[in-house]
């Protein structure tokens, strides 16, 4: 894809709980002003005010019964962010800061397109980027702060369209990487990246920097900080960042880097031992302790892990040397009961950012190699991975199998 280069550029987006109330608008907007005093050119990106969205759903939702279409609600629930874009122009100007907020209503001026997928639309990205190029790098280039609505798009057919959840820090990527600015920040009532959720942990930290796929992670597991579909837009030259309200613009946590696209395959070059540790005991803290602990020499690779009493597996590259530190610790302190290993085993990855969307992919792996009588040894799933262990023997034949299998139009092939 093209992109344009804008020199000294910032896309700042604000969450809705930022935009709280009139005093916090107005110092959103003084955060504008001085990154245009030291020569930013600025695209605003907002979102609704703290609980408007959920106020215009209900709303809609019970004015009309239940029976308002999903073309009809977007157009209802868009008014939030586009209600935030005209409340910040306002507070830019009143700055005497030079502004425009866009709308979709003008299509003059509006760059984000989608499909025609109502309530969870995708964004166009080549039909976008040409019209960021064609109507926002202009008004950017007279010296003119852009504020965006976040959220909302136009449809092919020139329908108001939203991005779902996430959506507005979806339009802040989009542009971000349209307009290949300098940085794409997301200021927020949280400092940046948290080690962990403050509400859990009393004194969590923040964290400097994460790449794109730690991001994915953290957010695939419920971090409330970026949705995890914002991160498929990001690319390797675009910088994030995440601020807390209060903080400096260029404070806060960075997030670099791109997740891959698609379906990806890994045959794991070396081959695996499954452990069987037994026994009741081995669920306990103090055992798992000492197993992880003492027993594990400090370059063993654990490539997957599962614990269902009265069992602990481990999967390992190696295990000649773990097999007699655990069973050593099974004999003197009673860690378990007894310990089997099976190898040589093979380990496959399918991956893909969007995995747990997908129906069907246990199956697109499994079926396949039942069929051809290929024994499983474990299957191990995370959110964006399956982890499929086979007998060494079997690991081509499996491994063309499952991708043969989930190569189909139906996964994405």
């Amino acid at each position: 894809m093209e992109v344009l280069l804008v020199a000294k550029s910032l896309v700042v987006k604000f969450g809705g709980s930022c935009l709280s109330n009139p005093q916090n608008i107005g110092l959103a907007a003084k955060k504008i002003e001085a990154e245009v005093k030291n020569g930013k050119k600025i695209v605003v990106v907002v979102s609704a005010l703290t609980g408007v969205t959920d106020s215009l759903l209900k709303t809609a939702t019970e004015a009309s019964l239940g029976r308002i279409s999903k073309e009809e609600l977007d157009e209802v629930l868009s008014m939030g962010e586009r209600t935030a874009t005209r409340l910040m122009v306002s507070a830019l100007k009143s700055l005497g800061l030079k502004t425009v907020g866009l709308d979709p209503a003008d299509e003059k001026f509006w760059p984000i397109y989608t499909d025609s997928k109502h309530g969870n639309a995708e964004v166009n990205l080549g039909k976008t980027l040409r019209a960021v190029r064609r109507k926002v790098k202009p008004l950017l280039d007279k010296g003119l702060v852009v504020v965006v609505p976040g959220f909302v798009g136009l449809s092919p057919e020139g329908k108001v369209t939203t991005l779902g959840r996430g959506g507005s820090d979806i339009t802040a990527v989009v542009l971000g990487r349209c307009l290949e600015v300098d940085e794409v920040v997301f200021v927020k009532d949280v400092g940046g990246v948290l080690s962990a959720d403050p509400k859990k942990v009393p004194t969590p930290s923040k964290i400097d920097i994460l790449d794109a796929e730690e991001m994915f992670s953290l957010s695939s597991a419920g971090a409330k900080v970026l949705h995890p579909r914002t991160l498929k837009y990001a690319t390797n030259h675009l910088t994030l960042r995440v601020v807390g309200f209060n903080e400096d613009l260029m404070a806060g946590t960075i997030i670099k880097g791109e997740l891959g696209v698609g379906l990806r395959f890994l045959l794991h070059p070396k081959p695996v031992s499954m452990l069987t540790i037994v026994g009741k005991e081995v669920s306990t803290p103090e055992a798992l302790l000492k197993i992880f602990s003492e027993a594990l020499p400090v370059k063993t690779k654990i490539l997957g892990l599962t614990l269902a009493s009265p069992s602990l597996l481990l999967y390992v590259e190696d295990s000649s040397k773990l097999i007699k530190n655990i069973h050593n610790l099974i004999k003197t302190q009673k860690v378990a009961k007894a310990i089997h290993s099976v190898e040589p085993l093979a380990l496959i990855v399918v991956s893909g950012h969007e995995l747990e969307k997908t129906p069907g992919i246990v199956d697109g792996i499994t079926a396949p190699l039942a069929k051809e009588g290929i024994n499983l040894y474990g299957l191990l799933t995370i959110s964006n991975s399956v982890r499929v262990f086979v007998h060494w023997d079997d690991k081509d034949k499996a491994y063309s199998l499952i991708r043969e299998s989930l190569n189909k139009p139906s996964f994405g092939g």
